[in-house]
């Protein structure tokens, strides 16, 4: 569920996409929310974030956009 939001990019969305109501998404999230002690989902994404699958095409994105040039890691 956490995941499909993501990709998403909103509950509404996600809701959508997954052919659920908006509410019944919302209490899904909460129960997971109560799960793992998270009050906020965006701390539900910092703890599930490293359990979570990439997005379909982020991988092939990331191959393909190049690092940064020395010239941008300077600047930073």
């Amino acid at each position: 569920m956490v995941a499909a939001i993501l990709v998403a990019g909103s509950e509404k969305a996600a809701a959508h996409r997954l052919g659920l109501s908006h509410s019944t998404v919302k209490h899904h999230l909460a129960n997971v929310r109560s799960k793992v002690g998270a009050t906020t989902t965006a701390q539900l994404v910092w703890i599930l974030g490293p359990r979570l699958p990439e997005p379909e095409g982020m991988a092939q994105a990331d191959e393909e956009m190049p690092g940064p040039t020395p010239n941008m890691a300077a600047a930073r």
